[in-house]
C-alpha cells in the first residue's frame, strides 16, 4: 500500500487563503462591441482591469484546462479595493470554461455578455483580422468565426453551468444607442455608485480599418444556420433583436 500524502496544513496554523479572481467577467461575443464596453465601465474611479492593465488576459479558459496555474491568473485581480476585471471574448465559446468558472468563480461576480447582429459580427471578425494582418489556415478563420455566431447555444452552456441569474446578456446596437443605464446597472451590481459617462461616441481602440468581401453564398448560409438561435434569444434571454436588420 502507498503511503499517504502528508498534508503541509498543521491543526493551530491557518489554512493558505484560496486563489482570489476578478470582481466582474466579461465573456463576449467577439467583435460585440466589447472593447468599447469595457473602456466605459472603468471610467469609474473604484472599477479598472488586472494589474497588467489588460482588458483580455486570455487566461481563465486556460487555467480551466490546467495549462496556467490558477494563482497566477488569481495574482492579476488583488483585493486592494479596486473592482478589478477582464472581458476576454474567447471565453463565451471555449466549451471546457464553464464548468470551472462554476467552481471557482465567486458567487456574487457579475457575468457580462455583449451580443450583436450575427451577421455583422461575422463580417468585423474578418475585417479585424484583416486589420492585425492575421494569416489563418484556410478555412479555420470562417470556421470558427461562424461558431462564435451561436449565441443560444454558448449562453445555454454557460447557463447550464453557472445559473441562468448570474448572466447579464446585452444586445450591443441598443447598448450603443444609449449606454449609461447598461453600464449603471454594472456598477450597481458592483457596489458602487454610478457617475456620468464621458466620450462614449469615442472610436474603439480595437475598431476594423480594412474592407473584407463577402464570398458568393456565405452570408445567406449563416441566415439559415443562425435563423434557429433568434428564437431561443427572444424567449430565453428576453432580448430585442429588431436592431438586427441582417438577419431579416
Amino acid at each position: 500500500m502507498e503511503p499517504r500524502p502528508v498534508s503541509r496544513w498543521l491543526p493551530g496554523r491557518r489554512r493558505p487563503a484560496p486563489p482570489t479572481g476578478p470582481a466582474w467577467l466579461g465573456l463576449g461575443a467577439q467583435r460585440s462591441g466589447t472593447t468599447w464596453f469595457t473602456e466605459l465601465l472603468t471610467q469609474h474611479p473604484e472599477v479598472g482591469l488586472g494589474t497588467n492593465g489588460k482588458k483580455e488576459q486570455q487566461l481563465f479558459h486556460r487555467v480551466a484546462d490546467g495549462l496556467v496555474p490558477a494563482q497566477e491568473y488569481a495574482d492579476l485581480f488583488p483585493a486592494d479595493g479596486l473592482r478589478r476585471g477582464e472581458f476576454t471574448p474567447q471565453y463565451l465559446r471555449h466549451a471546457s470554461l464553464p464548468a470551472y468558472a462554476a467552481a471557482h468563480l465567486a458567487p456574487e461576480v457579475p457575468v457580462l455578455v455583449l451580443l450583436r447582429d450575427p451577421i455583422e459580427r461575422f463580417r468585423s471578425a474578418m475585417r479585424w483580422a484583416g486589420t492585425r494582418g492575421k494569416s489563418w489556415p484556410y478555412p479555420l478563420q470562417i470556421t470558427m468565426q461562424t461558431f462564435s455566431g451561436f449565441y443560444a447555444d454558448q449562453l445555454d452552456t454557460w447557463a447550464a453551468a453557472i445559473g441562468r441569474e448570474r448572466l447579464t446578456v446585452m444586445v450591443y446596437e441598443q447598448v450603443r444607442r444609449d449606454p449609461q443605464p447598461a453600464v449603471d446597472a454594472v456598477w450597481r451590481a458592483l457596489g458602487v455608485e454610478p457617475v456620468p459617462l464621458a466620450q462614449v461616441e469615442r472610436e474603439s481602440t480595437s475598431s476594423s480599418r480594412v474592407e473584407w468581401d463577402w464570398p458568393e453564398g456565405l452570408s445567406d448560409s449563416l441566415r439559415v444556420m443562425y435563423g434557429p438561435q433568434l428564437p431561443r434569444l427572444r424567449d430565453d434571454w428576453g432580448l430585442d433583436l429588431s436592431a438586427w436588420t441582417q438577419m431579416l
